[in-house]
């Protein structure tokens, strides 16, 4: 699979909408981002294309209750989105509220998996630097829970990806849950070692940077 097609694309803040999707279009990226309220423009505008649309749900600060989350989830739903990437309570994070975790996780991923959407759990796994039990932990909780992605980080924290942490996340998880990696990937070498780390998909601003690094330009 040619290396645009790991990327979840972050907007550029200089560009505007119609010229985040046309950038998306041209270099065919696995993954473009909108809210209710440009979903529709976006599937006009991306339609002769194979890329998603994906949501993002208390992004980035991870301070909705589970049930503030699934009204939004239902919202989302209901307009057509079959992606969403969503923030973990970040309370429940920093306290290791494990139990909270486990709730809130599966709850959302049974909704997930019955209205045909990818969840894609978001840790922010620089909260939890120096204390890998506690990685490892979330990570078993996604294992029994299942849902569909796990993703290091926001991007928008104090901290982003870490090779570490991935090659962690998939100690644990296996091929069971995918991983995403998010935050500080800038470049092409950047991005094949998280790739080769166990990442399936990588979230970047830098996504045109890194496929015009790619040997070839794939």
């Amino acid at each position: 699979m040619k290396t645009a097609k790991y990327i979840d694309y972050i907007d550029d803040p200089n560009d505007s909408f119609d010229q985040y999707l046309e950038k998306a279009k041209a270099y065919d990226f696995r993954c473009v981002f909108a809210d209710i309220d440009t979903f529709g423009h976006a599937k006009e505008v991306l339609k002769d294309t194979d890329i998603i649309i994906a949501g993002a749900v208390d992004f980035p600060d991870g301070v909705l209750g589970t049930e503030e989350k699934l009204e939004v989830f239902r919202a989302y739903e209901a307009a057509g989105f079959r992606e969403i990437d969503y923030v973990l309570n970040q309370k429940m994070v920093e306290e290791r509220d494990y139990d909270g975790i486990g709730e809130e996780m599966s709850r959302i991923a049974e909704y997930c998996r019955a209205h045909g959407i990818m969840d894609k759990v978001i840790v922010e796994m620089c909260k939890l630097d120096g204390d890998d039990g506690a990685k490892q932990k979330i990570c078993e909780i996604a294992k029994k829970v299942s849902p569909a992605c796990l993703k290091t980080s926001t991007g928008r924290s104090f901290g982003g990806a870490k090779l570490s942490d991935v090659k962690l996340m998939k100690e644990v998880l296996g091929d069971s849950v995918k991983i995403k990696a998010a935050g500080g990937i800038r470049d092409y070498e950047t991005a094949r070692a998280f790739i080769e780390a166990g990442a399936s998909i990588l979230g970047a601003t830098a996504g045109i940077a890194i496929v015009k690094g790619c040997p070839g330009k794939e």
